[in-house]
């Protein structure tokens, strides 16, 4: 199979996939190794195509007309990550992504795609395992977050959840 073949093979199996696929089920299916399956990853990402890293493996990130997505700003350590995480599932909510405004860098961004505790529960052993600190590390806890959520409603509530916390931060 030459590469645009593999290219738009990678892109029909993460179309319409609710769960993520990783690199190393691709490589296995299409007879490559994990690494020619991350390099081909990047490209289609530099081609345009929104494909979403998790801790669980990429997926196709769709446009969906209805819901509302926000941004939230927090402070706080590690140790409240957990909690944050379970406020914002629990209360309908997905985090999207985690951004940080670095000094240097400028906005730095890492997608999370959080939709329950099972993968709240995940990222955090995946960080627990590395040597790895979380981006917020580098901004004295302060980070943002895009949540998406069915309401506006929803999003309030999340909101209202992580003020009670005491993590986020008022505009």
């Amino acid at each position: 199979m030459n590469t645009e073949k593999r290219r738009k093979t990678i892109l029909s199996m993460l179309e319409g996939r609710m769960e993520s696929l990783n690199a190393s089920q691709m490589a296995e299916k299409l007879e490559v190794s994990r690494q020619i399956i991350v390099s081909d990853i990047a490209l289609l990402r530099a081609q345009g195509h929104n494909i979403l890293s998790t801790p669980r493996g990429y997926l196709l990130e769709k446009q969906e007309p209805d819901g509302y997505t926000g941004i939230i700003l927090c402070q706080h350590g590690s140790e409240a990550i957990r909690e944050e995480f379970y406020r914002i599932v629990d209360n309908g909510g997905v985090v999207l992504d985690v951004s940080i405004d670095h000094p240097i860098y400028g906005l730095l961004s890492a997608s999370l795609n959080i939709r329950s505790r099972y993968d709240a529960n995940l990222f955090l052993e995946q960080l627990g395992a590395s040597t790895a600190k979380p981006l917020s590390a580098l901004t004295e806890g302060f980070h943002t977050h895009r949540i998406r959520t069915e309401h506006a409603e929803d999003f309030a509530r999340i909101e209202a959840s992580l003020r009670e916390l005491g993590i986020l931060v008022d505009a």
